[in-house]
């Protein structure tokens, strides 16, 4: 990947992080009070500005197994967004998730709608139902990285010019640098994801009972 390639989706990143502190800015300037629709939204980006900062520092070494893995982890920060709001149209309020989820540990998993359990594959298919943007596509595909796959053997063999197949151990990934270019431009889209689904999904949930005076 050369210095052009990599400066271009530092900035990028960089500007999605901007773009973070700002939304997070904006919510408090509607609402300083401390409640669990605030904690969430903060916690939800601070863990995606956590998978893009280890992303940076992974990106020269083409550690596809390692980078594919941050992105489905963002794609989980997509999934809880959008869990929630389903939660929320189906008449559960923000007090009662946050409090599970933060102080009991709840998953979105335990929660049903019309009987059924809001597993990442439900939640995934609600969005791409949505949004129309191959997430599910997106989601099949780096789970392979995630879940012991055939990205393990992708990890660990390399076709020989004579077309043979060589495996081995390696801390060499520069055969995958075309495809983790690609992805990191990927990566960025969710980033951006993230965002889109907090000012659409969020904007009417209410804030909740304040926890401080």
């Amino acid at each position: 990947m050369t210095t052009e390639e990599l400066d271009s989706l530092y900035k990028k990143f960089d500007t999605e992080f901007e773009a973070y502190k700002n939304y997070f800015y904006q919510q408090l300037k509607k609402d300083t009070s401390l409640n669990y629709k605030n904690i969430l939204i903060a916690s939800i980006l601070n863990r995606s500005l956590s998978l893009i900062e280890a992303f940076k520092l992974l990106l020269p070494s083409n550690n596809i197994i390692v980078l594919n893995s941050l992105i489905r982890l963002q794609l989980d920060n997509c999934i809880f967004i959008y869990g929630i709001k389903l939660l929320i149209d189906d008449s559960y309020n923000i007090d009662e998730i946050g409090k599970a989820i933060i102080k009991g540990n709840k998953k979105l998993s335990d929660y049903k709608i019309d009987k059924v359990k809001l597993y990442d594959t439900y939640i995934i298919s609600k969005l791409n139902e949505k949004y129309k943007n191959n997430i599910e596509d997106m989601y099949n595909f780096y789970c392979r990285f995630v879940h012991f796959s055939d990205s393990a053997l992708l990890s660990a063999s390399e076709i020989k010019d004579d077309n043979l197949l060589s495996i081995g151990l390696s801390k060499d990934y520069s055969r995958f640098e075309k495809n983790v270019l690609e992805n990191a431009n990927s990566f960025s889209e969710l980033n951006k994801f993230v965002l889109i689904l907090l000012n659409k999904e969020w904007k009417d949930i209410p804030s909740g009972t304040k926890m401080n005076k």
